[in-house]
């Protein structure tokens, strides 16, 4: 009589199976590079004024910085999970938030002094803040969300997600911007985040939130370029847009926060029956079903 060994079952080694430690490794590489390479002498204020600080801060940085993560996300296998959400969110009336983010951008756009730069330096622009767009989205609403989904429920990926992404523009301090902008630029950053959360859980994939967030930065670098401290008019209607980009932003959190409590009822609804013991009825002579007594 021969016996057959137990085959034993082979761990999956691709695609990667998702891991917190993986998630956040982008956005912690990302920032200790950043930090290496940031100088306090760095004049961040004129980030992307000229054609020459478009291509060498952002074109090429950035463009690098995609091809390596899309290495990183290539090799673990995770581009599916990584930038589409199988299950899109019911709340409908969350797209107002995007849908405000985008008449914002749209509405800047008039401001900007389309002949004070050459045509070219608009088409770096846009080419640059692309390259961002999808760098930033595809590490902090990407192979983030999926870390963080690894361990964390629905709510917690959405905060977390939406502060880490906050927490790391305070990098901007060490380029040479001051204190006071860069947390108002953190905290803009996170409620921003919430925003492209939405519109990601909206459509399904992360494409939205990248346009979403090239356009925005589209507007506020091109203006800053083009800007004449001169004019009055434009920066008190630009002030008043920014006023209510604020206010856009406070919805965007919580359109984010509703999308993310609403997706973990199932869970707490498990856990609350988890807590009820179960009938174990049984069938007694007179057919009534009584509960089945504990043996002592």
């Amino acid at each position: 009589m021969t016996t057959t060994a137990p085959v034993r079952a082979r761990r999956r080694r691709w695609p990667v199976p998702p891991s917190l430690l993986l998630g956040l490794a982008p956005i912690v590489v990302f920032a200790a590079i950043s930090a290496w390479r940031s100088r306090p002498s760095d004049d961040y204020a004129t980030l992307g004024q000229t054609v020459d600080s478009v291509v060498h801060a952002l074109v090429i940085p950035e463009g690098i910085a995609v091809v390596a993560l899309a290495l990183f996300v290539t090799a673990l296998g995770w581009w599916r999970i990584a930038t589409v959400d199988p299950v899109r969110t019911r709340l409908r009336w969350t797209m107002l938030a995007p849908i405000l983010v985008l008449v914002v951008c749209v509405v800047r756009l008039p401001l900007i002094d389309w002949t004070a730069l050459p045509a070219h330096y608009f088409l770096l622009l846009a080419v640059g803040v692309l390259f961002v767009g999808v760098f930033e989205e595809l590490m902090a609403r990407g192979t983030l969300l999926v870390g963080l989904r690894r361990r964390l429920p629905e709510m917690g990926v959405w905060a977390l997600s939406c502060v880490l992404f906050g927490l790391l523009h305070l990098l901007n301090a060490l380029a040479g911007a001051g204190i006071g902008p860069t947390l108002i630029q953190v905290v803009f950053a996170a409620s921003f985040g919430s925003t492209l959360y939405v519109a990601r859980r909206l459509t399904g994939s992360l494409l939205a939130p990248v346009l979403l967030h090239a356009f925005w930065d589209f507007g506020s670098i091109g203006f800053s370029a083009t800007a004449d401290t001169g004019d009055f008019g434009k920066l008190t209607l630009l002030g008043l847009i920014g006023l209510f980009s604020f206010g856009v932003l406070a919805f965007g959190i919580v359109a984010g926060g509703i999308i993310a409590w609403y997706d973990d009822r199932p869970r707490r609804l498990e856990k609350r029956w988890r807590t009820v013991p179960p009938m174990g009825a049984v069938v007694v002579p007179g057919g009534e079903p009584r509960l089945q007594a504990d043996v002592v």
